[in-house]
């Protein structure tokens, strides 16, 4: 029998041909790009290190500025459409974090100026992700990104989307927006609905990336502590003494909109990243607020028996969690390693 060898080359850019024409590319080369874009974001590290750049395809350097007015942009240089997806990587990745991200924008046929801008201002501010929407027709662009091992998601400014994946699962949509979603509503449940409804994305967004950069957490969500009493079931972890307000402090911050505002609440994001990066469970308010942290679980004999026989640790602590939910620990998220992500809420 001779030799047979395949290459997911050809056939992903058939599938991906007819969702960059409907993105508003017609062009050949842009389909080259996002294909090798697509395969390269898959698994894509610097020093074996995972990078999760977005990378913004555009038609134009003018379009930058429809989507983050008054943004700050690094160009980098000009590559071919077709076949320099690596160098634009290579030479951007690393700095696409922490509100900045990679654009691509064409400037004849099959080249293109490609660099680093600020996809998004600061915390609270709209993202150039959530500013595509508002020119669908006149402005076409693609995001495309990283949302789990070996998944890639592209989405357009039309709202459509296509996923990528590149194991032996069946094929279906990236689920960490969807689980990420269910697990905040949980949490800023009693909130006014005005509140909720400037919180929750802002909520949403922030816990997206951090859990894309993180090696697996467990979240919960809870109601308001009464008079400090700590719940039985969570007793041991880290209780703050004095709960942190995450939506008060940013209405504050959206609402004063100054320098002081908003380096309280940057602050609180980075205690919050290093809360979610240790071990053990992050416990919120279903206030907006932010209750604990290192609170670890310990079944009892009848528990102990309902839990999975397989699975790690963090596994068999998410079981134990849902077998836990109910009128007061209101929802629970469970994100591997690997990038498996659940979330279970209580009706």
């Amino acid at each position: 029998m001779e030799p047979k060898f395949f290459s997911i080359r050809n056939p992903l850019q058939g599938e991906l041909h007819d969702f960059v024409m409907l993105s508003g590319f017609n062009c050949t080369h842009t389909t080259d790009l996002v294909r090798d874009l697509t395969c390269l974001l898959a698994n894509y590290r610097e020093e074996d290190m995972p990078l999760f750049p977005e990378v913004f395809i555009l038609p134009s350097v003018e379009a930058i500025m429809s989507l983050s007015p008054g943004t700050q942009r690094v160009p980098m240089g000009t590559v071919h459409l077709s076949n320099d997806a690596d160098k634009i990587l290579k030479d951007c990745a690393n700095l696409a974090l922490h509100g900045w991200a990679i654009y691509i924008s064409k400037i004849n046929d099959n080249q293109a100026e490609y660099g680093v801008f600020r996809s998004l201002l600061h915390s609270f501010a709209r993202s150039a992700e959530e500013a595509m929407a508002d020119y669908p027709e006149k402005s076409p662009s693609i995001i495309i990104r990283n949302r789990g091992r070996l998944i890639v998601e592209l989405r357009n400014a039309k709202g459509e989307t296509f996923t990528a994946i590149f194991t032996s699962a069946v094929a279906s949509g990236s689920n960490l927006a969807t689980e990420v979603k269910k697990f905040v509503s949980a949490t800023v449940s009693l909130l006014s609905q005005e509140r909720r409804e400037r919180f929750e994305p802002y909520l949403v967004r922030i816990l997206l990336d951090i859990l894309q950069h993180s090696h697996g957490t467990l979240l919960a969500a809870h109601v308001p502590l009464e008079n400090g009493q700590l719940p039985d079931t969570l007793k041991d972890g880290v209780w703050l003494n004095k709960s942190i307000d995450i939506a008060d402090v940013y209405h504050t911050a959206l609402d004063t909109n100054d320098a002081q505002s908003l380096a309280s609440l940057q602050a609180i994001e980075t205690l919050l990243t290093g809360m979610i990066a240790s071990d053990g469970i992050v416990v919120f308010g279903t206030d907006g607020t932010l209750l604990g942290y290192r609170v670890f679980l310990k079944p009892t004999e009848e528990e102990s028996r309902n839990l999975p026989h397989k699975g790690g640790g963090r596994r068999r602590s998410y079981a134990l969690l849902e077998q836990r939910l109910g009128a007061n620990l209101r929802a629970a998220l469970f994100r591997s390693q690997d990038g498996d992500i659940e979330c279970r809420v209580t009706e």
